[in-house]
C-alpha cells in the first residue's frame, strides 16, 4: 500500500510521526512549505526526513496560506500511483484547488484533522467548510471534540476514527516524576528558585491569555514559569515591571529536550489559553511528569484530564475556580498525568494510522 499525505508545513511532531510511520508502510508527504510565518527557524532545525518528500515552490502568504496548482497539478499527474491520499487540511488556497479536482473526478481522499472547535460561520462559511469537509470518504480525528466538528460539517459519523495526536516518543517520557535533588540541580542549570514551580509553554501571543494567567500570581508565593516567543514579548515584560512581580521568570523558546528537560524540573503545568484547537503542550507536560491546570478552551485538554486526578479544568472567566485549582495543586498525582500521556506517543500514533490506513 502506498499513501500520499498532503501537510502545511513540516512541523517536527508530524515529522516525526512520519518517520515511525515509514517504517510500517510506503508513504510519501508533500509540504505546501518550508516553514510557517510564526515559528522560529529553530523549530524545524533538527528535522529529519526517512521518507520521500516533496516541498511546493510556492513561497505562500500570510502565516501558512499558500495559492499555488502545484498541489492540484501533482494529484492530476500522478494519482495513479497512491492507493490512498490523505489531505491533513482544507483551508489553504492549494489545499482548496486540491480538493475540488478531486471532488470533480472522483478521487477519493481521506481528511485528518488536528482538531476542531465549531464556531459562528456566517452561512456561506459553513458551506465552503462542509463541502471540503463532508465530499472525504473516511475521517481521521484526534478526540471527541474534534469529531463533533467533523459531524458539525457533514462528516459521516461512521466513518471517523480517532487517533492518538502523539509530540514524544516513547523514550522521551518519564516512568516517574524526578527526585527533589534531580530538580534542583537542573533548576540550577537553568537558573530557577527552589519551592513550588508552575510552568507555562506557549507563543506569546495574545490568544493564549498569558497576560490573565500572570495575574493570577501576583499575590501567589509559588513561582510562574512562562516559556515561549512572540509578539506580546515586551508586554509582558512591562506587565512584570509595571505590578513589581518578583515571582514570574520569562524564558526564551526551547527546543524539545531543552523544554522537556525544565518541565521535569517542576511541580505543575498551567495554561489558561483561550482558544488551542488542540494542544500539544498538555500531554508534553504529562509525559514529564506534570499534572496539568488548563483552560476548559484546550481542545486536548478536554480530552484527558479527569479533575482532580491528573489535573483541572477551569473557565477563565472563573477566577475563583481557577485560585482553587492552584491551590488543590498538590493534591494532583504526577503518576496518572504519565499514565495518560504514556497512552499518546508518536509510536502510538503511527500506529494507529498504519491501522486505519489497511483498514
Amino acid at each position: 500500500m502506498k499513501t500520499l499525505f498532503v501537510f502545511n508545513h513540516p512541523a517536527p511532531y508530524k515529522v516525526h510521526v512520519f518517520n515511525e510511520l515509514a517504517k510500517l508502510t510506503d508513504i510519501r508527504v508533500i509540504f505546501e512549505r518550508k516553514k510557517a510565518k510564526d515559528r522560529p527557524d529553530s523549530f524545524y532545525a533538527d528535522n529529519e526526513y526517512n521518507f520521500p518528500v516533496i516541498f511546493l515552490k510556492s513561497k505562500g502568504f500570510g502565516k501558512e496560506n499558500t495559492a499555488t496548482s502545484e498541489l492540484k497539478n501533482y494529484i492530476k499527474k500522478h494519482r495513479h500511483l497512491y492507493d490512498v491520499i490523505v489531505m491533513n487540511g482544507y483551508s489553504t488556497i492549494a489545499e482548496m484547488k486540491a480538493i475540488r479536482y478531486m471532488i470533480k473526478h472522483h478521487i477519493p481522499y481521506v481528511l485528518q484533522i488536528n482538531g476542531g472547535i465549531i464556531k459562528k460561520d456566517s452561512a456561506f462559511k459553513k458551506q465552503l467548510k462542509t463541502y471540503f469537509i463532508s465530499n472525504a470518504y473516511k475521517w481521521f480525528s484526534p478526540c471527541k471534540e474534534a469529531d463533533e466538528y467533523l459531524v458539525h460539517y457533514g462528516a459521516n459519523k461512521k466513518m471517523i476514527f480517532d487517533y492518538p495526536y502523539g509530540n514524544y516518543f516513547d523514550k522521551e517520557m518519564v516512568s516517574k516524576p524526578y527526585s527533589p535533588e534531580t530538580k534542583a540541580k537542573i533548576r540550577k542549570k537553568y537558573n530557577l528558585p527552589d519551592g513550588p514551580l508552575f510552568i507555562s509553554a506557549a507563543q506569546f501571543i495574545k490568544r493564549k491569555n498569558n497576560i490573565q494567567l500572570m495575574s493570577m500570581f501576583k499575590d501567589r508565593k509559588e513561582t510562574l514559569v512562562l516559556i515561549g516567543s512572540g509578539e506580546e514579548k515586551n508586554k509582558y515584560i512591562e506587565y512584570i515591571k509595571k505590578n513589581n512581580i518578583k515571582n514570574i521568570i520569562l524564558m526564551d523558546y526551547l527546543k524539545k529536550a531543552d523544554l522537556f528537560e525544565v518541565l521535569r524540573s517542576g511541580d505543575y503545568f498551567i495554561t489558561l489559553s483561550k482558544e488551542d484547537i488542540f494542544g500539544h503542550t498538555t500531554l508534553e507536560a504529562m509525559a514529564n511528569g506534570l499534572p496539568v491546570i488548563s483552560s476548559d478552551k484546550v481542545v486536548a485538554s478536554k480530552e484527558v484530564i479527569v479533575n482532580g486526578e491528573n489535573g483541572f479544568l477551569v473557565d477563565i472567566d472563573n477566577e475563583k475556580q481557577i485560585k482553587e485549582a492552584l491551590d488543590k495543586a498538590n493534591t494532583l498525582n504526577p503518576l496518572k498525568a504519565i499514565k495518560t500521556a504514556k497512552k499518546n506517543t508518536i509510536e502510538c500514533s503511527a500506529k494507529r494510522l498504519h491501522d486505519l490506513l489497511r483498514g
